[in-house]
Parts: structure tokens; C-alpha cells; sequence
């Protein structure tokens, strides 16, 4: 002890060395818990993002203050921990700075919203904070030992930082070309902490959404010069029902993390009756990224991507969305609105929809009711909005929906839900029935009240025949991922993806009752409305097609850079898990959905819809 204290009284080194072990434990935790093969190349690169920081804070004279950003730091750095860690658990995600910023912003709580103590459980999480609480007295001791008067203090500091720079800048030589593309993919988030930790990730992330930031206002004229080149004015391919409900009123409800399971004979009847008189898809998967429910509303409204870290609807939401389905079928004569239960500005709704075409958006200030605790129910949104969400008008009406009461978490008893949980308790099928289970099922039972009293509104308005409804999950149950997994069919849930199918329903009398086993997602959905409207549309423009092609190219449903669904393949993180693994037919495929996933972020970053038309205008008589 006393020769570390003569090192600590005549360097730094000491404090800059404790500094990186405590890091390093929260990484190391973390990467173990995951089963994460970190290399040593990788550790290398994670040691001097670490160093530059240090070396930077060093320079801070005073002992006192100096400590303090040391404090300062590493108590950022456990909360990235322990954020990751969390939202790892529930999703196989990773905190950004771009959720810390929006974490302000009435949107996502980031990990915390979850329960921290899944990941560790209480007694390693004891360990952890009293670990970290002897970290912060055993360094304030380092930080004391140091004379704040040293002659050679500079020249010091300003070797170590040279030096970090330098290694910050020659370690990435030491990843091997297959983890190279991953190293400049940091919005890449599951893939790049598996291959190189949660330190590294984090300094790529601040790098990356700085870079972001700055793209629109110097490169927006270059990406729409560059668009151009690529992009045609192909018509995509029509279906073989192209145009059957032209002139159709169209409802699309988008249901917040319903769950086939959920969904009974018994216990939602309205769901059942569209269920069983509408086309029902076996292979819809969920394409939100990373399972959020505003990237399952981007996606389906415009048959757009993204994969950045930042939410686009709010790093774009001043864009204007010509492509999006409201402008469109705004353009063919239709009225369009969006209803909501949550507050307007949640997501920055009260802002994007009306860019990408919507005339109003009705959300919980327009419920006209009294704010308390709880979510406002589906059934008193649907009771309350009917008359508008389908109108008695000329004109026909497009109207998007989005439920709210099936939301997670299912661990705790909601007394707004006591009806139907009483409901269960009659049912000797939920007899044993854990908490989650009957929460997330009395939550589909309300919103399939609320389906109830839109389908008597139709009715009652002789409007349901000419109504063409479409009703789809935004992703999976994940905040209980056991009762999900215990749920689900217990012959396929152990295969790769599977889970991530949700409930999807198209309902219209012209259309007919059948299963479907088309292989879908959230990106066909706008191509599929406009392909039976009859709206002709250009294909370069939707990454998606209509579910109904006789032939549907094999487009892979791209979850990420590097996880995807298609015919072909199924690859998770980089893994062909089935189908062609050819290794020279995988990086080519690879390096297509690189280009995709550019091309439609490069739209965004140009606001390149702002003065397109992306169909064929209608023909006026």
C-alpha cells in the first residue's frame, strides 16, 4: 500500500489505472452475463476510449474538482451499465445518447422502465453497488495523494493523452476485416456490444449521432443528386386484386403489443368475428426495430427504414412525408386522421402527423375526460372517437389507430381492468393462470370491447361493407418475455424468429375469409392498402410490396444491418441460422441490405419526399 502511495504522490498513474478497472468491471459484468466473446483486439480499443477521457479530465488542476469529474464519469458510465444491462435483458438493446436525450421529451423512460434487478438479481446487485461505492472512497484517497503544485504536471497529462489518441487511432488496426463493418455500424447496437462491449459502443454512439446530426445541413443537396441516380420511377407490381375496394373506407388499428395468445374465442369475440371473416396471416413478423412501437408506426405508414439509434420521428419529424399513406390517399379524395389515448406530444405525434398528411390528430387531450394514474382504456377511446374515427361523410375516409391499454408491464394488478379480470377468474383455463397472463388477456379483452363498438358503428351507419379494416400488433410481449415464451406454440417458439410473429387481420366483405401464409411484415403494409385501392405506385419508393403479388420478390424483412427473414436465409447478428449460407452469396446479400438501409436513411437526412410524387396522381373525369 505504501508503494502505491508513493506512485499516487508523484503520478497520476494510479488514479488513471483504478479509473479504467472500475469501467472495466461494469463491461466485463456485462459482457459474461451476455455470454459475449469480446477479443483482446476489442478490449484494446475499449482501454484507450476509456484512456482518452481520463487523460482529458487530468488536466483539471485541483484535486477537489478533478475528483469530481472523475465521480462525475464513472457514475455515467454505471448508469450505461445498468441501463444496458436492463434493456438487454427485456429487448437485446442498448441505451444511445440519442434515448438520453429524448428521455426528456414525454417519450421512453430508457432501461428503468423496466425492472433493473432481472438482469443480476438483489444480491449481485448489492455486490455491484457496494463495489462501486468502495470505488468512489478509494479513489477520492488516490486523488488526494497528488500535489496540485507538480512542475511537471502538463508534460505528463500531455503525454498520456498523445499517447491515448494515438492508441485510439491504431487499435481499430487490430479487428479482423469480418468485424471491420460491424466497428463503423454502431447503430448496429446488439451486434456491436456482442463483438466489442458496452465502452466502445457508447464513445462510437456520441461520435456517430454528433455525425448524424450535421449530415442534413451539408450533405442534403448530395444525397437527393445521389438518390436520383438510383432511384427509378419503376410501377410496382399489381396483385390480382388491384383496385377490388377502390373507393373503400379504410381503418387501420394499430394494437399495442397484442399477442395471439391473448386473443380467445371466449373472452374477444369481435376479434374472432374478423378472425374468422377476414384473411388472417400466419407469417406476419414484427420489423420494429429493436421492438419499439414508433418504428412499427414509421414502418407501416410509409414503408420506410431506419436503424439509427435516434428516433427519426423526432430527428426528422419537421420533414414532410409525401410517400406516407395519409398524403396519399389525401391526394385520391379521402379524409385521414390518427387517434390515440396517450398524450399528443408522446412521440412527437402532435408534430409528424400532420407532415406526413394527417388533418388531425386526436389523442388524450380531445378524450375529454379525468386524467388519473392509469392509461386511459381502448374501449373509452373507441366509445369516444367513433364518430370520427368512421365519419358518416361523402368523402372516404382513412382513419389510423393506435391502442394503448395492453401495454406493459403484466406484473402488477390494474384496477381498470378489474372487470375482466373477474371475468378470467369464472374460466377454469386461468385458474393457475399467473398475473402477467391475466393482464395482458384482460387488456386484449378491453380493446376488443372497444373493436365492438367500432364494428355496431359501422353497422349502425350501414358503413361496415364498405370498410376495408386492418388490424396488426406493433411487436412482441417483451416486458414478459416468460409468460410470452410459455404462451406461444410450444412446437416452433425454440425456432429463430418465430416469436416475433404478431396478430395481423385484413377484414373487408369484397375480400372474403382465408388464411394467408405470406411471409410479411409492417413494411407491406402501406404497398398492400394501395395495391387494392388501385393506387399505382412506384416501387423504388416503398421498400415493401403488396402481401397479395402472386410472386413476391424475396425481399428480406431487414430487422438491422445484420438480421433479416427472407426465403432465401434467416441470419440473426450475423449468423446464417437457415437456408443458403454461401458465404460469397451472404456478403452480397449483405451488402444489399446495407445499401437499402442507406438509401431510405439518406431520404430521411434529405427530407427527399418534401416535393415528390411517389404514385400515379388520379385521373379526374
Amino acid at each position: 500500500m505504501n508503494f502505491i502511495k508513493r506512485i499516487a504522490q508523484n503520478s497520476q498513474i494510479v488514479e488513471f489505472l483504478f479509473i479504467i478497472f472500475v469501467v472495466f468491471t461494469f463491461d466485463a459484468i456485462f459482457i459474461i452475463r451476455y455470454g459475449f466473446g469480446v477479443t483482446f483486439g476489442h478490449w484494446l480499443i475499449a482501454f484507450f476510449n476509456v484512456a482518452i477521457v481520463i487523460s482529458t479530465l487530468s488536466f483539471i488542476k485541483k484535486n477537489k474538482y478533478r475528483y469530481l469529474a472523475y465521480f462525475i464519469y464513472i457514475l455515467v458510465m454505471f448508469t450505461f451499465f445498468l441501463t444496458d444491462s436492463t434493456l438487454y435483458f427485456f429487448k437485446q438493446d442498448v441505451t444511445s445518447i440519442a434515448m438520453l436525450l429524448e428521455s426528456g421529451k414525454n417519450t421512453m423512460r430508457i432501461g428503468l422502465k423496466y425492472n433493473p434487478l432481472s438482469p443480476y438479481g438483489v444480491i449481485l446487485w448489492g455486490i455491484i453497488l457496494l463495489f462501486l461505492v468502495f470505488s468512489f472512497k478509494f479513489l477520492k484517497e488516490i486523488v488526494k495523494l497528488h500535489p496540485e503544485n507538480n512542475p511537471k504536471r502538463f508534460v505528463f497529462r500531455t503525454i498520456y493523452l498523445i499517447i491515448s489518441m494515438l492508441g485510439l487511432f491504431f487499435s481499430p488496426r487490430f479487428i479482423n476485416e469480418t468485424d471491420a463493418l460491424v466497428f463503423d455500424t454502431p447503430a448496429d447496437k446488439s451486434l456491436f456490444v456482442q463483438k466489442f462491449g458496452s465502452i466502445t459502443y457508447h464513445a462510437k454512439d456520441i461520435v456517430t449521432y454528433a455525425g448524424n446530426a450535421i449530415k442534413p445541413l451539408f450533405y442534403a443537396d448530395e444525397y437527393i443528386e445521389e438518390l436520383d441516380q438510383i432511384v427509378t420511377e419503376t410501377i410496382a407490381n399489381q396483385s390480382s386484386l388491384f383496385g377490388v375496394l377502390e373507393g373503400q373506407n379504410v381503418i387501420m388499428i394499430m394494437c399495442e403489443t397484442c399477442e395471439d395468445f391473448a386473443f380467445s374465442r371466449e373472452h374477444t369475440p369481435n376479434y374472432y368475428r374478423l378472425y374468422d371473416e377476414g384473411i388472417h396471416f400466419n407469417n406476419f413478423y414484427s420489423a420494429a426495430k429493436s421492438n419499439y412501437t414508433y418504428d412499427a408506426e414509421f414502418k407501416s405508414l410509409t414503408s420506410m427504414m431506419y436503424f439509427q439509434a435516434d428516433n427519426f420521428m423526432y430527428s426528422f419529424g419537421d420533414n414532410t412525408y409525401h410517400n406516407a399513406l395519409p398524403y396519399v390517399l389525401g391526394d385520391f379524395g379521402y379524409t385521414a386522421n390518427s387517434f390515440h389515448n396517450y398524450y399528443q406530444n408522446f412521440f412527437n405525434r402532435d408534430m409528424i402527423h400532420p407532415n406526413m398528411g394527417f388533418e388531425r390528430y386526436y389523442a388524450f387531450e380531445d378524450l375529454e375526460i379525468e386524467e388519473n394514474e392509469n392509461w386511459p382504456l381502448d374501449s373509452i377511446m373507441f366509445e369516444k372517437f367513433k364518430d370520427l374515427i368512421a365519419p358518416v361523410q361523402e368523402e372516404p375516409f382513412f382513419s389510423f389507430v393506435m391502442t394503448v391499454t395492453p401495454h406493459g408491464p403484466h406484473n402488477k394488478y390494474r384496477e381498470e381492468l378489474q372487470e375482466y379480470y373477474e371475468e378470467l377468474e369464472n374460466d377454469p383455463k386461468y385458474a393457475d393462470a399467473p398475473l402477467e397472463l391475466l393482464t395482458i388477456t384482460a387488456a386484449q379483452m378491453n380493446f376488443d370491447e372497444g373493436l365492438g363498438t367500432l364494428l355496431s358503428d359501422l353497422e349502425s351507419k350501414n358503413l361496415l361493407e364498405d370498410t376495408l379494416i386492418i388490424i396488426y400488433s406493433d411487436h412482441k410481449n417483451y416486458s414478459s418475455f416468460p409468460i410470452t415464451y410459455e404462451y406461444s406454440n410450444p412446437e416452433t417458439r425454440d425456432i429463430p424468429y418465430e416469436m416475433e410473429k404478431v396478430p395481423m387481420i385484413i377484414y373487408s366483405q369484397k375480400l372474403g375469409s382465408s388464411e394467408n401464409n405470406t411471409l410479411t411484415s409492417h413494411y407491406d403494409i402501406t404497398p398492400t392498402v394501395m395495391d387494392l385501392l388501385g393506387i399505382t405506385y412506384y416501387q423504388d419508393y416503398y421498400y415493401g410490396q403488396s402481401i397479395f403479388l402472386d410472386q413476391k420478390e424475396d425481399r428480406p424483412i431487414i430487422l438491422s444491418f445484420s438480421s433479416w427473414i427472407s426465403h432465401e436465409n434467416v441470419v440473426m447478428f450475423d449468423q446464417v441460422l437457415s437456408g443458403n449460407d454461401n458465404e460469397e452469396d451472404y456478403l452480397a446479400k449483405k451488402s444489399w441490405v446495407y445499401q437499402m438501409i442507406e438509401r431510405y436513411e439518406k431520404m430521411f437526412q434529405s427530407n427527399y419526399f418534401v416535393d415528390r410524387i411517389t404514385y400515379l396522381p388520379k385521373l379526374v373525369d
